[in-house]
């Protein structure tokens, strides 16, 4: 009966406020594929990446890789050190280290490099307000902010917009 008594008063004696926390909604995937189909229900791009956590709705990501199927006819490619997708869209957005890839039909390539960069893979526009540089084979243009229509294979530089080109 002692024993009982002092294991009720122990019970008691437990500091306020110290519960078992709750988990929320999530998962947590190492070298996932997520896949985004079009209207048509055919599949439009894939997006590898190393780590997918998801919690809270929104999805983050880590080592991110982002190309559209072959059938869209996207040339781009695009990586980054960073991901996160809203649970209230589809945006996709990209920091860290971002690096957006095409290769022309001719073998030319261009690369674009910047910290940050938002991507609508349905509408195929790419946008960022941060510092970019441009590589076009060598030659290099350098500017803050730019649209990229992916899709239509064509470049908007926002603003001081500087560069180097050889004959």
């Amino acid at each position: 009966m002692a024993s009982g008594i002092l294991l009720s008063r122990v019970e008691d004696e437990k500091p306020p406020g110290l519960t078992a926390p709750i988990l929320g909604d999530g998962y947590y995937l190492k070298d996932a594929q997520l896949v985004g189909t079009g209207d048509d229900g055919e599949l439009l791009y894939r997006i590898n990446t190393r780590e997918l956590l998801q919690g809270d709705g929104e999805v983050e990501l880590v080592d991110v890789a982002f190309e559209y199927e072959p059938r869209a006819a996207v040339p781009w490619e695009l990586r980054a050190d960073k991901g996160r997708m809203p649970p209230e869209g589809d945006i996709l957005r990209l920091s860290g280290e971002v690096v957006a890839v095409t290769r022309e039909s001719d073998g030319a390539k261009a690369s674009i490099l910047t910290d940050y960069l938002e991507l609508d893979p349905r509408t195929f526009v790419a946008y960022t307000d941060s510092d970019v540089t441009i590589d076009l084979d060598g030659d290099q243009v350098f500017a803050t902010g730019m649209r990229v229509f992916l899709k239509e294979d064509r470049l908007q530089l926002i603003a001081d917009v500087t560069g180097t080109f050889t004959p």
